[in-house]
């Protein structure tokens, strides 16, 4: 008789608890099947460069309904993302383009604190600010977050290179030597996209010879070179 007793009890506590990891996983389940188009639309975007204005609307909702459901820090940097689409989207009223890009700061800020080590939603976030006209402080403390939490993934270079000249003026010590090692990574790594910068931002290399001259000449003189190609 105790030995059936003591069965029951194990299975309701078996019951009881798979009950209690069930209502603390379904959350996340809902937040997560709720997210899935943003998340197939962002990879979409980066393939095709597109996406619908109407669907950004209803992407948007989707990202708030899943943070609503679990404050991920996925989706606040998607849903940065898809509120910085909607500022640089052409049918976007010029009235509402300001308000668009302060959300994607917000959400972008609110990213970088649940999880630090995201070096696109830093250079997303020192970008924003740019455009924004903020302090040349608050624009170039998330360039160097960018830049410390992913040194070496080449897809940022380019933009972190162009942040840093178009704030050159600012740097400290720390930050030129940021935006050197970027620079020169950016030259080995990503030089099509470097040429474009700099053919747009120090087309006479006049800071990139302050940058580099006494630390690389060869790679100066191949920069030299390259442009004087494309002039």
């Amino acid at each position: 008789m105790k030995s059936r007793a003591s069965k029951a009890t194990l299975l309701l506590s078996l019951v009881l608890l798979a009950g209690f990891l069930l209502g603390l996983a379904w959350p996340r389940f809902q937040a997560s099947f709720r997210y899935l188009p943003v998340d197939r639309a962002i990879d979409r975007y980066y393939v095709s460069r597109e996406i619908p204005s109407n669907r950004l609307e209803v992407l948007i909702r989707f990202a708030e309904q899943a943070i609503d459901y679990n404050d991920h820090y996925r989706y606040y940097d998607g849903l940065s993302t898809l509120h910085l689409l909607r500022a640089q989207d052409i049918n976007t009223p010029a009235l509402e383009r300001r308000g668009a890009y302060e959300s994607a700061e917000r959400e972008a800020k609110a990213s970088v604190e649940r999880a630090p080590a995201q070096p696109a939603a830093w250079l997303r976030l020192a970008t924003i600010r740019w455009i924004l006209h903020d302090e040349p402080e608050a624009v170039i403390s998330a360039w160097k977050m960018s830049a410390y939490t992913g040194r070496t993934d080449s897809s940022l270079m380019a933009q972190r290179v162009a942040i840093g000249l178009a704030f050159f003026s600012f740097l400290d010590d720390e930050g030129m030597g940021l935006l050197r090692d970027q620079l020169l990574l950016a030259w080995r790594l990503q030089p099509g996209s470097l040429m474009s910068v700099l053919s747009r931002t120090d087309r006479q290399l006049i800071v990139t010879r302050q940058l580099v001259k006494n630390i690389d000449p060869d790679a100066l003189m191949e920069l030299e070179m390259w442009l004087e190609r494309v002039r």
